[in-house]
């Protein structure tokens, strides 16, 4: 059984909310999209490292959100040896079109542009069922390529959903694993879905694009071996089946003499935040240049009850992300933004208190470039606890002003229903559709209250979480722009009297800056 009440509803409600995602026709489309979807999830702490095969790596694996791209930057070119290799395999062409696209947002279209492809893609049969792998990319912190899967029972079981998208009926489908064979202990996941052929066969392919984060201690011992190959073990989950059954070793060819080393440049740049309470300030530490794509590592104060995030909540058009520019003009914009330590009790060695940014693209291969500059449009801060807490009692008289930190807020309705104490706050402008703010219960009420919960039948009914109607997680809201007011539910049993913990979450620091770092001589 679940620790708590909460944890089931965030494990059941994201479950829910993945499984109802619609299924685009092409992955192009879902990496763009799924930045809006993502925005509709709930928030779920950050998991422990999972293991590297990644089972049902379909729409449904939430890693799919760190993997989305969000801007077109051009044609591209299939790699000729994948394009020979598949020529003639019904169904293989919408592949190759899918690549053509999809190639200009994973850094891969940047490092082919140069030559640079120290993998080789390989193709295997194996009775009707064959199998790719392609784009393989090991830089000095992360492993990244595409799969490829074809069989008569992915043919049988496709179907096209109501909104036009195509999917498969996995119930009746053999599924097929990935794992890495030559590292342990990596963390990482991928997406994929059905790609239709754009010939005459109308033959489905299952493409997924998978990406794992290495340490570069793992990548130095690997390159210390003198690799000639990575190598993939295949297995294969029979329908209604749990446990795999292992199918081959595919070996992809590795040129270690290709292989290119990160650029990395020390910045220990400071950035200053102007009048809030918690951040004076942020350090742009280091960013590296790979051959793909290019990282910001961003550190604030080791220890911080605080994290930020640079991609901010409700911006679906991502009109604020931060991006690049470098000094010829060419625009890398934000791919994934990785706060490195959400949750302390889930932090490994090497975390920091910061962010990982990861751009599109790189000028790794042009040396002419010799300065970037980080465009800054503000972000959000959310605190790991709360710190603050006011008290309410039902019958006091209303409203009531609340300040807290550099804020206040008006409170100017209250009930409890249904197990959750309802706060009515009244909005300072109507556009305004998040407070900041989260409301909660002293940590050690909190506990008591969730162990009752779990042993209280009428209780866990009462919280128990129902498909298609939102968390309730105390974060004040409001849906309506008409409204004038925000509406937040606290989980807590009835009392005379509340203590209501605060804490801050994604409060919007505004933040317009421009910053210039030399990356060469």
């Amino acid at each position: 059984m679940l620790k708590s009440v909460r944890d089931k509803q965030v494990k059941e409600e994201l479950t829910q909310s993945l499984q109802e995602l619609p299924v685009p026709a092409s992955l192009l489309q879902f990496a763009k999209d799924v930045p809006d979807m993502a925005e509709s999830l709930p928030a779920i702490p950050a998991r422990r490292p999972i293991r590297q095969r990644s089972r049902k790596a379909r729409f449904t694996i939430a890693a799919a959100c760190a993997l989305a791209v969000v801007a077109s930057v051009g044609a591209a070119q299939v790699s000729p040896t994948f394009a020979n290799m598949v020529k003639g395999l019904p169904g293989f062409s919408g592949v190759l079109s899918w690549l053509d696209e999809v190639r200009g947002y994973d850094g891969v279209r940047n490092a082919r542009s140069y030559g640079y492809e120290p993998a080789e893609p390989v193709v295997k049969q194996f009775g009707d069922v064959t199998i790719g792998i392609s784009d393989v990319y090991l830089t000095g912190d992360k492993l990244s390529y595409k799969t490829f899967v074809k069989s008569d029972e992915i043919k049988k079981n496709a179907f096209k959903r109501d909104n036009g998208y195509w999917d498969v009926d996995w119930r009746n489908t053999t599924e097929y694993w990935f794992d890495i064979v030559d590292f342990k202990e990596i963390r990482g996941g991928g997406s994929g879905g059905i790609i239709m052929s754009d010939d005459s066969t109308k033959e489905p392919i299952y493409a997924g694009t998978h990406s794992f984060t290495l340490t570069p201690q793992q990548v130095q011992d690997f390159m210390n071996k003198n690799p000639k190959e990575l190598r993939f073990d295949v297995s294969k989950v029979q329908p209604g089946q749990q446990n795999a059954e292992f199918l081959s070793e595919i070996s992809v060819p590795f040129d270690k003499s290709q292989w290119r080393e990160d650029l990395v440049v020390p910045l220990h740049q400071q950035v200053e935040v102007a009048g809030d309470p918690d951040l004076p300030s942020f350090a742009l530490d280091q960013v590296k240049i790979t051959p793909t794509n290019t990282q910001l590592d961003v550190k604030i104060q080791q220890g911080a009850n605080h994290y930020l995030e640079f991609r901010q909540t409700g911006d679906y058009e991502r009109k604020f992300d931060p991006y690049l520019t470098d000094d010829k003009g060419n625009k890398y914009p934000l791919q994934v933004d990785s706060p490195q330590k959400m949750y302390d009790s889930l932090a490994r060695p090497g975390d920091w208190d910061g962010n990982k940014m990861e751009f599109m693209s790189s000028p790794y291969f042009d040396p002419s470039v010799k300065r970037l500059t980080l465009h800054l449009s503000g972000f959000e801060l959310t605190e790991k606890t709360p710190s603050a807490s006011f008290t309410l009692s039902p019958g006091e008289k209303l409203p009531k002003t609340v300040r807290f930190k550099d804020k206040q807020f008006t409170i100017v309705g209250t009930s409890y229903k249904k197990g959750y104490l309802w706060l009515k706050i009244k909005k300072d402008r109507p556009e305004d559709v998040r407070l900041g703010i989260e409301f909660g219960i002293p940590q050690d009420l909190n506990k008591a209250y969730q162990e009752k919960i779990q042993n209280t039948p009428e209780l866990y009914e009462l919280y128990e979480p129902h498909p298609g109607v939102a968390l309730i997680d105390g974060v004040p809201r409001s849906e309506r722009p008409e409204d004038d007011y925000f509406e937040a539910g606290i989980m807590t049993p009835e009392q005379d009297s509340y203590e209501i913990t605060m804490m801050r979450h994604a409060n919007p620091i505004p933040l317009q800056k421009e910053i210039t770092f030399e990356i060469r001589k």
